[in-house]
């Protein structure tokens, strides 16, 4: 809808649009545009299909290297194997009960939690570092536990 410099609705046609053969050399202009366009889509499509492609083979050769690396890692370290296991459970004790220890420190304290800026903050100090650094040694540990259970069972 067209509005005139005086904010009333314009009621003239523009005289091509009552020409049949204007209004299907515009269809046929639009229709092309949107083929072109569609082209266009699809060419990025398929671009990204095979960007998707090669990163899922980089990934896929990252973890074999990774495998081969830990393979080598505990064939040179055997000894590691049964204290890693070992720590691990030892470990995950530790972990159980430091998350117990979360637990409730968020039931005492959940008003202030959910209130007070600070006490969200001293919450996150407490905690946090904590379990951040032991999640990444229990991560570490149990590929390795699991490589002695493993070598367990073969022998």
């Amino acid at each position: 809808m067209e509005v005139s410099p005086t904010g009333a609705p314009s009621t003239a046609v523009p005289p091509h649009l009552t020409d049949p053969v204007a209004l299907l050399q515009l269809i046929a202009n639009l229709q092309s545009q949107n083929l072109e366009i569609q082209r266009q889509v699809f060419e990025m499509q398929k671009q990204q299909l095979e960007l998707t492609r090669e990163a899922a083979q980089f990934n896929r050769d990252q973890r074999a290297r990774q495998i081969a690396e830990l393979e080598r890692w505990q064939q040179a370290h055997e000894p590691m194997l049964d204290f890693s296991k070992q720590s691990l459970t030892q470990l995950e004790e530790v972990h159980a009960a430091l998350m117990r220890e979360l637990a409730d420190y968020v039931d005492e304290h959940h008003e202030n939690l959910v209130d007070g800026d600070f006490a969200l903050s001293d919450f996150v100090d407490k905690f946090g570092p904590k379990l951040a650094h032991l999640n990444t040694m229990l991560a570490v540990l149990r590929p390795l536990a699991a490589a002695a259970k493993k070598a367990e069972g073969t022998t």
